[in-house]
């Protein structure tokens, strides 16, 4: 399982993004007109929140909207897995709040990789002839989540969690500016594990649960996972955009985005029905 690798600016993107995602759920865009400057600030400014007390970030943890604000360490579990991945995380849409500091490069970076995402949508949309640009221009569900994976030495004692555990994503596209670090992994029909390509500036996208189920499988949610560096001192900044659909667009007769979304974000963080 090989995921492609494709230049924006070729003439050839189109069919070879089609052939990666169709074949493997994922694809690494290169050239995508996004400035290194801009992903690089909205890194840098990330981590220093994360850096900081954590009677600091707690004030950002959002208790009107369980799905927004500051996550503390252990407070996410992916579904089906028994320990908590080791990250904290932030999750931001315009209009929320969100630290002064990290405003502007993070509404320059959500507003970019948004127009990137509806540039993506439009092509898979052909395959289908679907509206999946009509359907998720401007949602007010899609989020910006930044991620912060610690140094491993930074925890007492060893843990059995990983960066992240294995799972599929909630939503139509996820578009994730190149990490600081390697570790993303994608899962094969038959079990096994192999690395996504970690191109330096590049954008990974993957296919959610939501456009699988739209789109009738032809795009298929892979599996995937981050697992833990081989050297201890190394922390992880990862910022993915996950685009949804409005909540009232239908991904199967009668069943909208907004049921599927509650669904699983009531899985996630253990709500019961």
């Amino acid at each position: 399982m090989k995921v492609g690798v494709c230049d924006l600016k070729s003439a050839d993107f189109e069919k070879d993004l089609l052939k990666s995602v169709i074949n493997t759920g994922f694809v690494v865009i290169t050239q995508h007109g996004i400035e290194d400057v801009v992903i690089k600030e909205a890194q840098k400014t990330w981590r220093a929140f994360f850096k900081r007390e954590q009677i600091f970030k707690n004030l950002f943890v959002n208790g009107n909207n369980t799905n927004m604000g500051y996550k503390g360490m252990g407070t996410e579990t992916a579904v089906g897995a028994n320990v908590a991945d080791l990250k904290e995380f932030f999750h931001w849409r315009p209009g929320e709040d969100v630290p002064t500091e990290a405003r502007f490069a993070t509404e320059v970076l959500y507003n970019k990789l948004e127009q990137l995402g509806m540039k993506i949508l439009s092509i898979l949309e052909k395959q289908t002839r679907s509206n999946y640009v009509l359907e998720c221009n401007q949602s007010s569900n899609t989020i910006l989540r930044t991620l912060y994976y610690p140094a491993l030495k930074s925890f007492d004692g060893p843990s059995e969690g990983v960066r992240a555990a294995a799972h599929e994503d909630i939503n139509h596209i996820t578009l994730l500016v190149a990490a600081t670090a390697t570790g993303l992994q994608v899962k094969d029909l038959k079990g096994n594990w192999h690395d996504v390509p970690h191109e330096e500036n590049s954008i990974t996208v993957n296919i959610g649960d939501m456009l699988a189920l739209q789109s009738n499988g032809l795009y298929k949610s892979t599996t995937h996972r981050v697992v833990n560096p081989p050297d201890e001192s190394t922390d992880r900044i990862s910022m993915p955009l996950f685009i949804h659909p409005h909540a009232n667009v239908e991904l199967a007769p009668g069943y909208t985005a907004g049921q599927f979304l509650k669904e699983r974000i009531d899985l996630i963080y253990g709500k019961k029905k």
